[in-house]
C-alpha cells in the first residue's frame, strides 16, 4: 500500500468504529447557519457535513450563540466551532485548517432607482447614512471612517428592510447574505444594485488548542474539505442557499489521492480524482 493509500485508512473512521464528531456551530447567521424547527441548516453546515462525511465521520452539531461557540472551544470543551475568522487574536487560543469554508466580500448595497450616481468608493460613502448588523466587519477602510453614518441593527434582514423602505441610504452586508435573501424574498428582487464590492474575508471551522482530539481531527477535516471543493458538490451547497448568481468559486487545497478501494463511504464518490 502506497503512503496516500495508507494514509486514508488512518483517516477514514468507519460507523462501525466511531462516535460521531460532536462541533458547535453558531445559530443566526443565515445563510451560513441558523435555526429551522429545532434544527441547525444553513450552507455551512452542509459543507460541514459533507467534508467529514468524505472521511467517514458523522457529525452531531450543537447549536449556540456565537460567544459560547468561542468560549467552549477555547475551554477545551468541544473541539470546534463555526463560522469564524481569523486574526491574530483567534490565531493565539485557536487552531486553524489550510483551508476556509468559503470567502466572501463586503457589499455596499443601494436602491436601483433614486440613488446618486456619484458613490463609487468607501470614502464616498462619508455624510451618507449606511445600515449594517451589529458587530459584522467591513474591512479598515469602512470600518474605521468616522465620516460615515453608521445605523446598526439587530441583523441584516433589518438593514435590507430600511433600505426597502428608504429609511437609509445604503446597506453594508456580506455578499453571501445578500443574495440568500434576494433569493428568497420576492420583495426584494429588482430593487437593490451593489455599488461597491469592499474587502474579501475567508470563513473557517475553528479547533481547540485544549482538545486532545483536535490535531487529528483537523487533518481529516483539511483531506474532507478539499475533496468537497474538487467535486460539484461544494457548488451545489453553495448554488441551493444563495442561486447560481451568488455562487463564487473558492481555492482548492491540494488533494490527497484515495485509492479505488476506499471510495465507497465517501458523500461523492463518483467524482473522485484518479
Amino acid at each position: 500500500m502506497g503512503r496516500f493509500g495508507f494514509l486514508l485508512v488512518i483517516l477514514v473512521c468507519f460507523d462501525a468504529w466511531c462516535a460521531p464528531v460532536k462541533l458547535m456551530v453558531e445559530d443566526s447567521w443565515p445563510p451560513f447557519a441558523f435555526r429551522e424547527k429545532g434544527r441547525a441548516v444553513g450552507m455551512s453546515v452542509d459543507i460541514v457535513r459533507a467534508a467529514f462525511k468524505n472521511v467517514g465521520e458523522d457529525v452531531e452539531l450543537f447549536q449556540v450563540p456565537y460567544p459560547r461557540c468561542l468560549a467552549q472551544t477555547q475551554s477545551g470543551k468541544f473541539v470546534a466551532c463555526f463560522n469564524s475568522a481569523r486574526s491574530k487574536e483567534m490565531d493565539a487560543d485557536f487552531l486553524f485548517p489550510k483551508e476556509p469554508l468559503f470567502k466572501s466580500k463586503g457589499l455596499i448595497v443601494a436602491l436601483r432607482t433614486g440613488t446618486s450616481t456619484k458613490v463609487q468608493k468607501v470614502k464616498d460613502l462619508e455624510g451618507r447614512t449606511v445600515a449594517l448588523p451589529n458587530g459584522f466587519p467591513f474591512g479598515v477602510e469602512f470600518d474605521e471612517n468616522s465620516k460615515i453614518n453608521k445605523v446598526f441593527t439587530a441583523n441584516d434582514l433589518t438593514s435590507l428592510m430600511m433600505l426597502n423602505s428608504r429609511r437609509v441610504g445604503y446597506v453594508a452586508i456580506d455578499e453571501y447574505v445578500f443574495y440568500y435573501y434576494l433569493k428568497n424574498k420576492p420583495e426584494f428582487r429588482d430593487r437593490f444594485k451593489v455599488i461597491i464590492e469592499m474587502s474579501e474575508e475567508p470563513i473557517y471551522v475553528h479547533f481547540s488548542k485544549k482538545h486532545s482530539d483536535a490535531k487529528g481531527l483537523i487533518k481529516k477535516f483539511e483531506v474532507g474539505l478539499a475533496l468537497l471543493k474538487a467535486s460539484s458538490g461544494y457548488k451545489n451547497i453553495l448554488e441551493n442557499w444563495v442561486g447560481p448568481e451568488g455562487q463564487r468559486s473558492v481555492n482548492v487545497a491540494a488533494l490527497v489521492y484515495q485509492p479505488a478501494q476506499f471510495r465507497a463511504p465517501l458523500y461523492f464518490p463518483g467524482l473522485m480524482v484518479e
